[in-house]
C-alpha cells in the first residue's frame, strides 16, 4: 500500500508530524510506504476562482501549474491520503485552508474527482480539551468526500497531545492505525 501524507502544520517535529510519524511506523510494519509532504515546503497559490475547472463542457483541472497539482496526482496514484493540521483559533491553520480550498477544482461539479478513492485519514490537533472542536473538524472533514475520498478515521487530537508527552494510548492507537491502513484489501 502506497500513502501520501500532507501536513499542514509549520512546526516539523510538532503534533502533526509526530502522529503521522506513528502512523508511518506501523505502516512501514506492513510493507507500506508515506511520502510526507509539508505545505511550508510546496509552492502552492490560492484558487483564483477563474471557473474554467467547473466546465463540463470542456473539461481542465486546474489550470494553476504548483505543487497542489502535483501532489494531487500523486495522491490519485496511491492507496491512502493522510492530511494532518492543527487548529489555530478553533480554525484549521492558513496552510490548510490554502491547501483544501483548491479542492474548488475537485468537487462533484467538476469532472476531476479522484478517481481511485483513496482511504482518507483526517488528523487535526489542538490546544483546547478532547473533543471541544469535533463539530467543527467533522463538518471541515465532509470536503474530503467532495474529492472522491473514503474517509476512514478522523483523529481529533487535543491537550497539545502528543507532545506533553504520557500519550502512549495515543502513539499505539496511531501507529495500529497504519498497521490496518498498511494490511492488503482482499
Amino acid at each position: 500500500m502506497k500513502a501520501i501524507s500532507v501536513i499542514a502544520s509549520p512546526r516539523k517535529k510538532g503534533n502533526c508530524s509526530q502522529i503521522v510519524e506513528y502512523i508511518t511506523e506501523g505502516l512501514k510494519e506492513k510493507n507500506s510506504t508515506n511520502k510526507i509532504y509539508f505545505i511550508d515546503d510546496l509552492n502552492i497559490n490560492t484558487c483564483k476562482a477563474c471557473r474554467i475547472c467547473k466546465n463540463m463542457d470542456k473539461p481542465s483541472k486546474c489550470i494553476i501549474k504548483d505543487d497542489f497539482i502535483k501532489i494531487m496526482d500523486e495522491i490519485e496514484e496511491s492507496d491512502i491520503f493522510i492530511f494532518a493540521a492543527p487548529n489555530y483559533f478553533g480554525e484549521i491553520n492558513a496552510q490548510g485552508h490554502i491547501f483544501i480550498n483548491r479542492f474548488y477544482s475537485m468537487t462533484k461539479t467538476t469532472p476531476n474527482q479522484l478517481k481511485n478513492n483513496p482511504k482518507c485519514v483526517i488528523i487535526h490537533t489542538y490546544g483546547a480539551s478532547e473533543g471541544h472542536y469535533d463539530k467543527y473538524i467533522n463538518k471541515r472533514s465532509r470536503v474530503f468526500e467532495s474529492i472522491g475520498c473514503e474517509i476512514v478515521e478522523i483523529l481529533s487530537v487535543g491537550k497539545n497531545k502528543p507532545s506533553i508527552g504520557n500519550c502512549d494510548d495515543l502513539i499505539e492507537y496511531a501507529k495500529n492505525l497504519g498497521r490496518r491502513l498498511g494490511e492488503k484489501d482482499d
